[in-house]
């Protein structure tokens, strides 16, 4: 499939230029924008593989800024295609970190040349960033099994923030202070610490707090503002509709 190509260019002329060369290069040209708003309007027709922008738009609009706010929400490719090569201005291109810089007046064979890095070095940047997740995320897997086998082996378990649950005693603590919690802030806790890395089901939780006793939804949720009274809220994560997990630290 060719790349695909937008063109952010106010000069109709020069815009159509471009267009010409880039179809005679191999490429496919998505759409010719002459101003922001028809530049998000195309965008939201078509994502490009690369956008071709000028700095100075119609209406003075700034392409610069412009290209900082695509790139804030889509990954794009951006190589800035213009006439202005003050320093300052160079500058302030460079800090949005575009694929590309390139002076009007241009040959073809430059315009192809950068066009091509850029969409290379996009790729590249793109796999990276796949591998770099991966490796994060796998790094993360092992760190929350260890944690899990050592809160096994042991009867404090290690809860967000600093928060220990003794096992054995069956309280919570904090900085070596137990947390006053009642009877059944008390079930709650066991039962989700028992649990750890598991979600806890309205049901189990149900049973177990209340022994089995009928009770309305209103009470479970009484239950955990209560606690959230005493702890972080996000030590306890609820799963809308399913049930509640305690989150290790």
């Amino acid at each position: 499939m060719k790349p695909g190509i937008m063109i952010v260019e106010d000069e109709s002329i020069i815009a159509l230029n471009i267009k010409e060369i880039l179809l005679m290069q191999g490429y496919e040209v998505t759409g010719i924008a002459p101003d922001r708003a028809s530049a998000f309007a195309l965008l939201e027709r078509r994502k490009p593989d690369l956008i071709l922008m000028d700095i100075t738009l119609k209406n003075r609009e700034d392409g610069i800024e412009l290209a900082r706010n695509i790139t804030a929400d889509l990954e794009i490719p951006i190589v800035f295609l213009t006439a202005n090569d003050k320093d300052k201005t160079i500058d302030r291109a460079i800090d949005i970190q575009p694929y590309g810089y390139i002076l009007k007046p241009f040959k073809e064979a430059v315009l192809k040349t950068t066009i091509e890095i850029a969409l290379k070095n996009f790729a590249a940047n793109r796999n990276l960033s796949t591998t770099i997740d991966t490796i994060n995320h796998e790094y993360t897997t092992i760190q929350n099994r260890l944690l899990l086998e050592e809160n096994a082996k042991s009867h404090f378990v290690r809860l967000k923030y600093g928060y220990l649950y003794d096992t054995q005693e069956d309280v919570l603590l904090l900085s070596g202070k137990e947390v006053p919690l009642n009877d059944k802030e008390k079930k709650f806790m066991r039962l989700v610490v028992k649990n750890f890395g598991q979600v806890v089901s309205v049901e189990q939780i149900e049973n177990y707090v209340w022994d089995g006793e009928l009770v309305g939804e209103g009470a479970l949720r009484s239950l955990i503002f209560r606690i959230r009274q005493k702890v972080p809220k996000d030590l306890i994560t609820c799963y809308s509709k399913i049930g509640y997990k305690v989150t290790l630290g």
